[in-house]
């Protein structure tokens, strides 16, 4: 049997695990997103297609203190509240719902206490057939995916903690749209 030289045989390994390591990272953002990247394209073309600028739309937020929100919107602005029992929730319009979904798409929104100890954020979406705005939208963190980022590692190799700010996962749902001319 040929000699192995040990010293490759360990930069090998090393090199094999960082290649896995890549392709892990690349498949989990990409290939096993429930909201696919093209489906929000699509999704976000139709609904700027339509070209509404003014509407109305009723949120119901399924939390830990169910609340609802009817709110008016012209111009990418809330004109009006008609109903907001969410007093701690900012009002939202159509375009800021897809603004946050792009974020997490691109991994770019983390857990209330950051991607080191929470994970990135994921939001499962579904789309108006009709218009194409988000009409539900499901928050959920990826603590399996903590790894991916160099604060875990730090954490983890000094001993350090995560802050235990609560995080319960939020869906909105919209109940009602109508489109004002």
């Amino acid at each position: 049997m040929a000699d192995i030289n040990k010293p490759y045989l360990g930069w090998a390994l090393i090199i094999t695990l960082f290649l896995s390591s890549g392709i892990a990272i690349f498949a989990n953002r990409t290939l096993f997103s429930k909201t696919s990247t093209h489906e929000l394209a699509a999704a976000k073309k139709k609904w700027t297609a339509q070209n509404i600028t003014h509407y109305r739309l009723t949120l119901n937020y399924s939390t830990f203190n169910n609340c609802q929100q009817e709110v008016e919107i012209k111009d990418d602005k809330v004109i009006a509240v008609k109903q907001n029992s969410c007093s701690t929730i900012p009002l939202q319009t159509i375009t800021q719902f897809f603004t946050e979904i792009e974020s997490a798409a691109n991994g770019e929104k983390c857990g209330p206490n950051g991607c080191a100890c929470d994970g990135p954020m994921r939001i499962d979406a579904n789309y108006d057939p009709k218009y194409g705005y988000p009409n539900q939208l499901d928050f959920k963190l990826k603590p399996e995916q903590r790894w991916q980022y160099i604060d875990y590692w730090k954490n983890q190799l000094s001993g350090g903690y995560c802050t235990l700010i609560g995080f319960v996962g939020n869906k909105i749902t919209v109940s009602k749209f109508t489109a004002i001319e």
